[in-house]
């Protein structure tokens, strides 16, 4: 009698696992990855890192650990690598929304 109620649980307790996982087994809602999403995400963060390396080279000029020369060279660079994110990612707004 022991054995029977023990396989009794046992089916019992497989069945509510499998009845409570079943939800997550077979879920198809897995969100599409879009690579225009993922092109626009990357060049927001290279832009938000080159924003924040103007704000350091300028506050390395400022503290004295970059002189007028250095400064001036460093700040173009990236202020220009800035702009070019921007453009690009203007351009990839432009490609992306366009009406069909």
């Amino acid at each position: 009698m022991t054995a029977v109620a023990v396989v009794i649980v046992a089916v019992a307790s497989i069945a509510l696992v499998v009845g409570l996982a079943w939800p997550f087994l077979t879920r198809s809602d897995v969100p599409e990855i879009d690579p225009v999403d993922d092109a626009r995400r990357q060049l927001d963060d290279d832009l938000h890192r080159s924003l924040e390396a103007i704000k350091e080279i300028a506050f390395d000029r400022a503290s004295g650990h970059l002189n007028e020369d250095d400064f001036a060279a460093l700040d173009a660079d990236e202020r220009a690598r800035a702009v070019d994110l921007m453009r690009q990612r203007d351009r990839l707004d432009e490609t992306a929304y366009r009406p069909a």
